[in-house]
């Protein structure tokens, strides 16, 4: 049953990926693909939260955690684009740019999965704190 879960999720996580990239190809014309990078930090901070806050604060069912973790953010978010992306900078003869682009999603992306993750304790807390009011 949680292959549909993740299926389903996986389904939207995957068009909104489609339809986020494209949007912003249109009317982005750079070098550095700025569309998957802003995706997967968006991703890591959402995946971090998302996970903390569905532990500690709301016990979400299992599958649907499944759902919205696994099959939408890890549908949404993409490591292959982020190396293929990586593999044509460098073939391109754009190194500097394909170094930066690996060195700030590493970066970037832990800082944003640190934030997610501390935001949702902030975020638990404060609803812990008005359940007992």
């Amino acid at each position: 049953m949680e292959y549909i879960y993740i299926g389903i999720g996986g389904f939207f996580g995957a068009i909104l990926r489609y339809i986020v990239s494209s949007y912003y190809q249109s009317i982005l014309h750079t070098v550095f693909p700025i569309e998957t990078f802003f995706i997967n930090i968006f991703g890591s901070f959402l995946l971090s939260y998302i996970s903390n806050l569905t532990l500690e604060e709301f016990k979400v069912n299992f599958n649907i955690r499944l759902a919205i973790t696994t099959g939408f953010i890890g549908a949404f978010t993409t490591f292959s684009t982020f190396t293929k992306e990586t593999m044509d900078l460098l073939r391109n003869g754009r190194i500097a740019v394909a170094l930066i682009y690996v060195l700030l999603s590493i970066l970037v992306g832990f800082i944003m999965s640190f934030i997610g993750f501390e935001l949702g304790d902030k975020t638990a807390k404060i609803l812990q704190g008005r359940e007992e009011n």
